[in-house]
């Protein structure tokens, strides 16, 4: 049992498992897939059209009108609350509408979160890299259920398989998951909390890696934190739960 363990270790060494760069995968205000955007601005007319561009262009998925009855005032609904976030947000930031502005002469005006000179007022870039990042992921984990409740059986099955896809790409606990289950060896709820912890020290580590370096990490200090995550990941793992991980990685992809 032991040398299979360091076997493992040393296969997952060799190729970086579900990594995840400190900031993640990118946000948007429809991320509940990975990163996955379909609303990036926030003065749209009529909210229902990107998403259902979205789903027609992503997954071939066509809303009935019975569905898109049923999604209307959910998606409206979540779309006002990504509003009033980003209204909230620039408020505290800036004192309101125009306070992005505020030290905008010679130097430049405020550049983090890229609400910057020149940005985009209507965009959500600011959101999706600011302190607001955590309700917004909330609000569209929960548009994302509703959306995925209002699809047919063969719909939703479609819409997983890509949703599961995006969640692999940007790495992380979510991708570690998204394979174990995949696997029908799903992690317990004592393991979950043990890998959040992991998971949350490996992300501090990063942060902290990339403050040091002014945003320039040495590739082999980034595998070094890969290195030891996983080796505290493997060490909490069910036989059946390593197979999958080994096979996750041998694969074609």
């Amino acid at each position: 049992m032991k040398r299979t363990f360091w076997v493992l270790l040393a296969l997952l060494a060799a190729i970086p498992v579900f990594a995840q760069d400190e900031g993640g995968g990118g946000g948007g205000a429809f991320a509940g897939g990975g990163g996955t955007n379909v609303f990036t601005r926030i003065d749209a007319v009529n909210p229902m059209e990107p998403v259902k561009a979205f789903l027609q262009s992503k997954v071939n998925i066509t809303l009935s009108a019975d569905q898109e009855k049923t999604l209307r005032p959910q998606v409206e609904a979540a779309f006002q609350q990504i509003r009033d976030l980003s209204e909230r947000n620039a408020a505290q930031r800036g004192g309101g509408q125009g306070g992005d502005r505020r030290g905008g002469g010679a130097g430049g005006g405020e550049r983090r979160g890229g609400r910057g000179r020149g940005a985009d007022p209507n965009s959500l870039a600011a959101l999706q890299s600011g302190p607001a990042a955590a309700e917004l992921q909330k609000i569209n984990d929960d548009l994302m259920n509703k959306i995925t409740a209002a699809l047919t059986p063969d719909q939703q099955a479609t819409f997983k398989k890509y949703l599961n896809g995006e969640i692999k790409k940007q790495g992380g606990l979510g991708a570690l998951k998204v394979t174990m289950e995949e696997a029908g060896a799903p992690f317990t709820s004592d393991q979950e909390k043990q890998l959040e912890g992991f998971y949350s020290e490996d992300a501090q580590q990063r942060a902290q890696l990339r403050r040091e370096s002014q945003g320039n990490p040495d590739p082999a200090k980034l595998a070094d934190i890969d290195k030891a995550t996983m080796t505290k990941v493997v060490k909490i793992l069910t036989p059946a739960q390593r197979k999958a991980l080994t096979d996750s990685r041998t694969k074609p992809q």
